[in-house]
Parts: C-alpha cells; sequence; structure tokens
C-alpha cells in the first residue's frame, strides 16, 4: 500500500484525535499513528486490514435485483389462490454465504437491516439469518435471468414462480 505523506498526515491527526477521544483505546491509536508519522510502510495494511473489498455498482445492483426479485416471490405467492405448485418455505430468501459470497452477503444484510430495505425478506424475524452458509449466487443469477424475462415480473402466476425456483 502506498500512502502520500499528506495522507499520512490526515491518517496520523484522526489517529491523534482519536487518542483523546478513546483513551481507553489510545494505546491502540498511537501506534498506528506512529506507524503512519514514521512511514512504516509494512504495517499500513494492518491499519486498513478491517475494510472490506469494494463492490462496483454492478454488483451492488445485482444484490438489489436479487432481493427485488425475491419481494417479487414473496408477495405474489401471498396473493395466490388454490396453489399447489409451490410451498411457502421455498420463496423464503436465503441470503448469501459469508464465505464464499462476503461482499454480497453484507451489502444485503446492510441493504434489509440498516437502510430498512426489503424488510418483508427478514419474515418477521428480529435478527434474520442472512447467511445461507452455503453459495447461492450461482442459483440467483439463473433466477435472475427468468424473471428478468419476464414481462410483469411482480405479479407472478404459481407456475411463473415454479419456474423461477427451478432454475
Amino acid at each position: 500500500m502506498n500512502l502520500t505523506k499528506t495522507e499520512r498526515l490526515i491518517i496520523a491527526n484522526q489517529f491523534r484525535i482519536l487518542e483523546k477521544l478513546y483513551p481507553e483505546e489510545s494505546n491502540y491509536y498511537a501506534v498506528q499513528r506512529k506507524a503512519l508519522e514514521y512511514g512504516f510502510k509494512l504495517q499500513y495494511s494492518d491499519i486498513v486490514d478491517h475494510l472490506g473489498d469494494e463492490m462496483t455498482e454492478d454488483e451492488c445492483r445485482e444484490v438489489v435485483d436479487i432481493l427485488d426479485m425475491y419481494r417479487a416471490l414473496t408477495f405474489s405467492f401471498a396473493k395466490l389462490k388454490n396453489n399447489k405448485e409451490v410451498q411457502e418455505s421455498e420463496i423464503h430468501f436465503d441470503g448469501f454465504d459469508g464465505n464464499e459470497e462476503t461482499n454480497q452477503y453484507l451489502y444485503a444484510q446492510y441493504f434489509i437491516l440498516d437502510l430498512e430495505r426489503f424488510t418483508e425478506l427478514t419474515y418477521g424475524q428480529k435478527f434474520p439469518e442472512l447467511n445461507s452458509h452455503w453459495p447461492k449466487l450461482e442459483k440467483y443469477r439463473k433466477m435472475l435471468e427468468i424473471w428478468k424475462s419476464l414481462n410483469d415480473k411482480h405479479n407472478l402466476t404459481s407456475k411463473q414462480i415454479r419456474t423461477i425456483l427451478d432454475a
């Protein structure tokens, strides 16, 4: 990681402020500040190791599209009468794998819990489990392809729901 002297100065000053604001953690902030002030380049990565990798706008949109598709599945299922093709448990959003699809998992969690969007996908749970513990992204992509091809994406029949789920 490369930082200019200006960037190092700005970040070091932030750590100096944090030392004062949080005296119980001041030693941690002082150590990080010193690494920046003295230019210990090897330690820079330690300072930012808690920061996640960026997601592209397309990756973010894909997650939102998946959430929107599950919203459509959820609301369409609720409107079905005499449904014998789909079980309610099948239309529940399983989330993303926390190990293999970490960015998508964190973004879905942020979008649903922090921004309070697509809250119907929590299914009334105060602390919903959005970690599928199994990679789901490829499955969701196949489902999205079918869902996006439909004319009325938000009013699905039981057959359309079944087709999406079976992707």
